[in-house]
């Protein structure tokens, strides 16, 4: 009689469908088109555009003021706010003209009076009316010159404000992009070493870990003449230089398409192979890509997973692996609970699984095989087979106890 054992004995796992990815990993690095601005003079910058941001060319970037003395600026915002109070005066001369003209008027009717008191001869009441008709005049030129006063003010701080700004543009450097694309304040010193422009130049051996010289401008800042300001990099191709073995750069071929994993992320990105360079059993690798520099345009050296090959099949444990007469198989747990030996053809592995062929047919799937010298056909494992973990305690005929069974 075979041995019944017990089902909790046993773990098994449920064959699925799954793929591995052979890659190799390597440090890289990131050439970018990089175009730096340098200040023309010492002076305090201010900065128009936000770290990161897309910008066209011909775009207000940073303007570097040359002045010292920040009087002028002071005076600026003063005349102002001189010119805003004045204006909503100004905006008052409609209620100055009806005054005027209702003073006018009044002074009309004060002199008709006083001219017939005097024609009268009543030369008391002629008094009266000559004090009013003075008051009255008063009033006139108060108003009139109220008025003229606000008008010269104004134009006289308009004139001023005008010559403020001229001098202050006199000791200004306003710059302009000269193309469009990413704008960054943040620089690391290697932009002249890793340049798009010597990527033709770049052999085995110049790829290497340089320490970065980071500097960081930001708004308000004191900048000399000759130190960088800003970058604009273009956000449509960058480049990713890495140095690879012999027996990986032989499989590379310029103008192909390959995939990479960047800094861990599952995501594969598209690359195109654009430099194969060989000196002894070293390949420097340049490879082109188009997509998501937003997220790397910070970066100078990241960790790269170049994508070998990807294997696509049934994906099960190394753990469950054995080798019976010379053929590498498993076992799994047919429906009635006997253990059944099933050979597989493996297709690629890592540290923890492997994949396996699904084999040939619509049920019963073969594979080829080889014993003693002979190529024959076997049954292999099929999606949702039950196969056993720990294969190398199993033996072929084994009955499992079945839940509810014996």
């Amino acid at each position: 009689m075979l041995p019944v054992f017990s089902i909790s004995n046993y773990k098994t796992i449920t064959v699925e469908s799954g793929k591995l990815e052979d890659i190799v990993s390597y440090r890289a690095v990131i050439i970018k088109n990089e175009s730096i601005y340098k200040s023309e003079s010492n002076g305090t910058v201010t900065l128009y555009k936000k770290e990161g941001e897309r910008i066209g060319k011909g775009i207000q970037v940073a303007k570097i003021d040359k002045s010292e003395d920040h009087s002028l600026s002071k005076e600026l915002e003063e005349v102002n706010k001189q010119i805003e109070l004045l204006k909503n005066t100004s905006d008052n001369k409609d209620i100055l003209e009806k005054d005027k003209e209702k003073i006018q008027e009044n002074l009309d009717k004060v002199i008709d009076e006083l001219q017939t008191r005097i024609l009268n001869g009543d030369y008391n009441d002629a008094y009266v009316y000559k004090n009013t008709l003075m008051k009255n005049f008063g009033k006139d030129l108060i108003v009139t010159g109220q008025n003229n006063l606000a008008s010269q003010s104004l134009e006289g701080l308009i004139n001023r404000k005008n010559e403020i700004i001229k001098n202050i543009e006199k000791w200004s450097i306003v710059n302009y992009s000269t193309k469009g694309g990413i704008i960054s304040y943040e620089l690391d010193g290697l932009e002249e070493i890793f340049s798009v422009s010597r990527i033709d130049e770049y052999k085995p051996g110049d790829f290497r870990i340089i320490d970065e010289k980071n500097s960081n401008v930001t708004e308000t800042d004191n900048v000399k003449y000759g130190e960088p300001v800003y970058k604009i990099i273009d956000n449509y191709r960058w480049y990713v230089m890495t140095e690879v073995d012999a027996k990986e750069g032989d499989k590379l071929e310029e103008g192909k398409i390959s995939y990479v994993k960047i800094n861990g992320d599952d995501r594969k990105l598209t690359a195109r192979v654009i430099k194969v360079s060989k000196e002894k059993d070293k390949y420097l690798v340049v490879f082109m890509f188009t997509d998501f520099f937003h997220e790397y345009y910070k970066e100078r050296y990241i960790d790269i997973n170049i994508i070998k090959n990807t294997y696509e099949g049934l994906i099960i444990p190394n753990k469950a692996l054995i080798e019976k007469d010379g053929v590498e198989g498993v076992y799994i747990k047919d429906i009635s609970g006997i253990v059944k030996f099933r050979p597989v053809k493996i297709l690629a592995s890592n540290e923890e699984h492997t994949i396996v062929s699904e084999g040939e047919g619509i049920s019963n799937r073969q594979i080829e095989i080889v014993i003693n010298g002979e190529s024959k056909k076997a049954i292999t494992i099929q999606m949702f087979d039950e196969v056993f973990t720990n294969g190398n305690k199993m033996k072929e005929g084994l009955i499992i106890n079945q839940p509810g069974g014996i």
